[in-house]
């Protein structure tokens, strides 16, 4: 994976070559469209941006993000959200489990990719649940795939919505959404895909949930993990859903340049006799459903 990431005097190595790559990149957060309906309030970042360029597999992307996500624990809105429901901005962090699951989804087989979601113009979409700044997602369109990006707060899809722009990705090819987990839609995924949501074991048999709610018969979830000890009762619990679970090994350069090492699981929900044809329709989650 290369790295050429930079705002003002905030830069990364690469860790190919050991050398600085920089320009200057302006990026005004306020002018950044914003996407999807607010069922809930906003958080706002007030801050320096930074765009990263980032490599998987020879799948490049932009990700435009906070440069001083810390700033976000000021937010009065942040402050109320976390006294009601102890909510946290981890959005705006870029975690070792999206670099994980970007680099699953480059080095994923074609095949496989078009087995699930179909092909070209009949392919069908993906959903990121709890997206953040939506690496995963970004690398997910950059395969060709039409992704659905989601989260708890509308924040983070704003900045969604300018990588791919900064990326040259298709903007037909995505839709943002808001999506609570406790209150998911109607509607099924042929592929559902998330990263380092499972960082409190309280969050293990919520996302389970999830899946088993919105996964077509056939259908797969990519839940990367970077190794967290609350993760460790997923499988069972996916299982307890009548879902089948298998876990890989898988690493991938990490923010900085570094190693990251975790977990890929693979959630299929099977098909069933009853199963009917409807099953594989495409869902509607423009109203506001993490």
């Amino acid at each position: 994976m290369r790295w050429a990431i930079v705002s003002g005097d905030w830069s990364i190595r690469s860790p190919s070559d050991g050398r600085v790559k920089a320009e200057e990149i302006a990026v005004d957060v306020d002018q950044i469209e914003s996407t999807g309906r607010r069922a809930a309030p906003a958080t706002e970042y007030h801050g320096p941006v930074i765009v990263s360029r980032l490599e998987f597999a020879g799948h490049e992307v932009a990700l435009v993000r906070p440069g001083e996500p810390d700033r976000m624990l000021d937010d009065q809105v942040v402050r109320e959200l976390n006294r009601r429901e102890d909510y946290m901005p981890y959005w705006a962090y870029l975690w070792p489990g999206a670099c994980l699951l970007a680099q699953a989804i480059a080095t994923e087989p074609s095949e496989s990719l078009d087995r699930l979601c179909g092909r070209g113009d009949d392919r069908r979409e993906a959903i990121e649940i709890g997206c953040g700044v939506g690496l995963a997602g970004l690398v997910g369109l950059r395969r060709g795939l039409r992704i659905l990006f989601t989260d708890y707060d509308p924040a983070p899809l704003d900045f969604v919505r300018r990588s791919v722009e900064e990326s040259g990705l298709a903007a037909d090819r995505f839709r943002t959404a808001l999506l609570d987990w406790r209150s998911p839609p109607e509607g099924r995924y042929p592929l559902i895909l998330g990263s380092d949501v499972l960082y409190e074991s309280r969050l293990v048999p919520l996302v389970a949930g999830l899946l088993a709610r919105l996964l077509e018969p056939g259908g797969e979830a990519w839940i990367s993990d970077p190794g967290r000890n609350s993760a460790g009762g997923f499988r069972s619990e996916v299982e307890s859903r009548g879902l089948d679970a298998g876990a890989e090994a898988i690493s991938s350069r990490g923010d900085g340049g570094g190693v990251v090492t975790g977990i890929l699981y693979r959630v299929r929900r099977p098909i069933t006799p009853r199963d009917g044809d409807d099953s594989r329709r495409d869902p509607d989650i423009s109203a506001p459903g993490h």
